[in-house]
């Protein structure tokens, strides 16, 4: 199940406080309305998103359909540090 919109929007601006756009326009990239915005992608979010919280919260930010694409090997790699990777390898092949 994932949080409320209000607390996604939240936890977006957490994590996108690097970034020129908002929370809102983020939140419409995270669910698919957009495909792209001026260049970041919705796998950038995803490595934002992974980078930035624990397991635990990124199952409720992330749409349940979306989450094989962020695990993918593409978004893992861009992980930091080497010990995150591997942990996030391991729940993708618990998926």
């Amino acid at each position: 199940m994932m949080y409320p919109r209000e607390e996604i929007l939240r936890r977006l601006k957490m994590v996108s406080w690097d970034l020129p756009y908002t929370p809102e326009m983020l939140y419409s990239l995270l669910v698919g309305e957009v495909d792209i915005i001026n260049g970041f992608t919705r796998q950038q979010l995803f490595m934002k998103i992974v980078n930035g919280f624990y397991w635990h919260h990124v199952r409720h930010i992330v749409p349940k359909e979306s989450l094989p694409d962020a695990l993918s090997e593409d978004v893992i790699r861009g992980l930091f540090p080497r010990d995150l990777r591997d942990k996030y390898r391991y729940v993708r092949s618990l998926l």
